[in-house]
């Protein structure tokens, strides 16, 4: 384990103390406003980590993983309105429910290349989004009311939640840059037809790779439709949210194991601050630090 990746968990380790930390300071700082601002921060760096699994490593670009946001989301949403199950059994549900989806549909997608894998990808994503803007059972476009959730941890919960899922994803995006299922990919990365001529099985370790980015980008999805307590098809299959994933792992560096980290804390920082300061321009310095970022990072702040 390299400084950076040991840099990475002592930062995690710090953030744990945050909340117990903030309760000494009571009437000073903001405590909500600070837990809701970390909270997006880790919640960011999952989804980030959780596609790097994928384009990162195998070099696929899921532009509709949201998609999976979405379905998890509405599973924990549905099985906690209907039959009120506890909430880490709901959340739990959706990130399987997640990559029971995409491990059903990865034989056909991950046949596809490039762009194409790409392109089908965003069409599930709006597909599915359209699709639970007309279902009785998803509310349609009026979306889901959830509890509001009172118990362990109250307040406290969803951060340690999303710190929680920063770990899990962490710790794949290690396993995978060291793990013999990690060089299958990165051959895949580098050259499919090599790595099929080498034995290498392309379209299993695709599909496993594609699950293990919904399944993480799913649980994602479920905590955030507690956290909020609403959800709708406009918020949860949003394609801004796939086009900020994109920009931190863009930022931070593709296919390295802290660069998404990196990316996704810059990123949700700058965000926050442009959105309490210039609501009206956020869209636009979004579009302009995308520019910046390819003209001048390249190959992001932690180059692989």
């Amino acid at each position: 384990m390299d400084r950076w990746e040991k840099g990475v968990l002592l930062v995690f380790g710090l953030l744990a103390l945050v909340p117990p930390l903030l309760g000494l300071f009571d009437g000073v700082l903001p405590e909500g406003y600070i837990l809701r601002v970390l909270s997006s921060i880790l919640m960011m760096v999952s989804l980030a980590l959780a596609q790097n699994i994928l384009l990162g490593y195998t070099g696929y670009p899921a532009f509709g993983g949201v998609a999976f946001f979405g379905i998890g989301a509405y599973t924990a949403g549905i099985l906690s309105r209907d039959i009120h199950l506890p909430l880490l059994v709901s959340v739990l549900s959706g990130g399987v429910l997640s990559a029971l989806v995409a491990f059903f549909f990865a034989p056909v997608v991950m046949r596809l290349k490039s762009h194409y894998f790409a392109i089908a990808t965003l069409a599930l994503q709006l597909a599915l989004g359209e699709m639970t803007a007309n279902l009785e059972i998803t509310g349609g476009a009026e979306g889901i009311n959830l509890p509001i959730y009172r118990g362990f941890l109250e307040g406290h919960l969803f951060f340690y939640l999303f710190l929680g899922l920063s770990l899990l994803a962490f710790g794949l995006n290690l396993y995978v840059e060291r793990s013999v299922f990690g060089y299958a990919l990165k051959a895949i990365r580098e050259d499919e037809l090599a790595a099929e001529s080498l034995g290498v099985n392309t379209v299993l370790f695709k599909s496993v790779s594609f699950t293990l980015m919904a399944f993480v980008t799913g649980l994602c999805g479920s905590v955030y439709a507690f956290w909020v307590t609403y959800i709708d098809p406009t918020s949860v299959f949003d394609p801004i949210l796939s086009v900020k994933i994109f920009v931190a792992l863009l930022l931070g560096g593709v296919g390295t194991t802290t660069g998404p980290v990196i990316g996704a804390f810059l990123l949700e920082t700058v965000s926050e601050v442009v959105w309490s300061q210039f609501l009206e321009f956020h869209g636009v310095i979004l579009g302009l630090l995308i520019v910046l970022i390819a003209l001048l990072l390249p190959k992001g702040i932690k180059r692989r």
